[in-house]
């Protein structure tokens, strides 16, 4: 048997009796020898067998993989891959729908009880079901009757990472949504703070909080899990990943210390609803007396990382808005900020602090926002985050991708529903908008997919120590 390497080339055409499929910078093949001027390899990871195709000329390949990062287009929310040159995973999110479900069973196909995908951690960076109800369909494709072998996905993760925030009943309100809250200064701050999810009382819990529990615990029979919520500062959770020269720093959630019952505690502030304002990412008035709110104060402390590799760093921002970017900004140096990639805050939200996208400097923007329905639109991504993402970026080129534009719909024309129904006019989406991010530390290619296999909206560029960017005149195809 050949040895596993991996692509050097950006884009690679292998020719498979009357198809092509196109492999990217890191993807593994198996050279397996030449035939007249071309190169015969076996394709890995691409489907749940592997096969068999020619490239034209010689193929250039490494002995090393590459750290691939995937945004996978999960409508509404967000649902991320991060595998490392050795074969790490970390899944962030997972949407609130099917869809990565979808994506991940078609991942890691084969999968069974006995032998579950192995995920080395899942980051929910908070509470929102649009981060997280998207996992429990993973669970769910264990036991569900009728479904296709392909579709479903035995999982093991060993760990999983949160802000420590659980989502009490709607009815609770905004002041009391998180639990226990203590005065301060300048406001309430919540001290009900978690580390593992399954001793949190369920009547403390959402639906989608209550159905992810039983996710961890369906879960947690596969092996043990370290549950532990993160805050600024924590390094040594992501020892694991040391060994590969990856590094993650943990930027937020901030917490505070507060006082209760005599004793020294960390606390996670209440924020407060946002000024209706298009000036809101220039603001840095006091907060005032603003009503609390809990949707920005669960969006507010997401978990934020900036993870290190090489020269290349990602900057990966949760549901970020005004109010704790500028906190996280008064936190630390504008260095300690910068990326050249980044995750744009809260799907493209208008509620952004713009100093905080300039200390970042990025040079691709990366943003998570798809139709699904409109009981779920919020319009985004705003044209004022748009503009921003462009005006902030480090030099003359700026690359902003949006899962939501780069999917592909085909016309079918008439149809009518399999259960019968009233006929409409039909589209199909054959392509999900997947972005994916390779790099070795130095050289990166960006690159999406389109409605033609062989068709790639690709970019390449290299880092260098000091961070300077040298874009590619163009990829290189073959």
């Amino acid at each position: 048997m050949a040895d596993v390497v991996y692509v050097e080339e950006d884009l690679v055409s292998v020719r498979r009796g009357d198809r092509k499929v196109v492999l990217a910078f890191g993807d593994p093949v198996e050279v397996l020898g030449r035939e007249g001027r071309d190169t015969r390899v076996r394709v890995l990871g691409r489907g749940p067998r592997p096969f068999e195709g020619l490239v034209r000329g010689r193929l250039a390949t490494r002995e090393k993989g590459v750290l691939q990062f995937s945004m996978v287009d999960v409508q509404q929310g967000d649902g991320m891959v991060v595998e490392t040159p050795a074969g790490k995973r970390i899944l962030i999110d997972g949407g609130d729908n099917k869809l990565f479900a979808r994506y991940l069973a078609a991942r890691y196909p084969g999968s069974s009880k006995e032998k579950p995908v192995e995920v080395d951690a899942i980051l929910v960076t908070h509470g929102d079901a649009d981060h997280f109800d998207g996992l429990n369909k993973i669970r769910g494709t264990e036991t569900k009757r009728g479904l296709a072998a392909r579709k479903r996905l035995f999982l093991y993760p060993k760990r999983v990472f949160h802000n420590g925030l659980v989502k009490g009943p709607g009815s609770l309100g905004d002041e009391k949504m998180f639990g226990r809250t203590v005065s301060r200064r300048d406001g309430k701050a919540i001290i009900d703070l978690y580390d593992d999810l399954l001793q949190v009382d369920s009547r403390k819990m959402n639906a989608p909080f209550k159905r992810w529990k039983t996710t961890l615990r369906q879960w947690s029979r596969h092996g043990p899990i370290d549950m532990r919520r993160l805050a600024f500062g924590d390094k040594r959770e992501f020892n694991f990943l040391k060994s590969e020269g990856i590094t993650v720093d943990v930027l937020g959630p901030i917490p505070v210390r507060v006082t209760h019952r005599g004793k020294s505690r960390a606390a996670l502030p209440l924020l407060r609803k946002p000024k209706k304002t298009v000036l809101l990412p220039l603001d840095e008035e006091e907060q005032g007396d603003r009503p609390y709110s809990a949707s920005h104060t669960v969006n507010g402390h997401s978990v934020s990382l900036r993870l290190n590799y090489g020269n290349v760093r990602f900057m990966l921002t949760g549901d970020l808005n005004q109010e704790s970017m500028e906190i996280l900004r008064r936190k630390v140096r504008p260095k300690d900020l910068q990326a050249e990639i980044i995750k744009a805050p809260h799907h493209g939200s208008a509620d952004f602090d713009m100093r905080a996208l300039k200390s970042m400097k990025p040079v691709v923007s990366l943003i998570s926002s798809g139709d699904e329905s409109s009981r779920k639109e919020h319009i985004h991504p705003r044209a004022t985050l748009m503009g921003a993402l462009g005006k902030v970026a480090r030099g003359d080129t700026s690359l902003v991708f949006c899962t939501e534009l780069a999917a592909f719909f085909e016309m079918r024309g008439m149809s009518r529903p399999v259960d019968g129904g009233r006929s409409y006019f039909g589209f199909e989406r054959t392509n999900f908008g997947i972005i994916q991010v390779r790099t070795d530390g130095e050289r990166v290619l960006v690159f999406t997919h389109s409605g033609k296999e062989s068709m790639k909206e690709a970019y390449r560029f290299t880092v260098d120590a000091r961070h300077n960017v040298k874009f590619a005149k163009d990829v290189k195809k073959r």
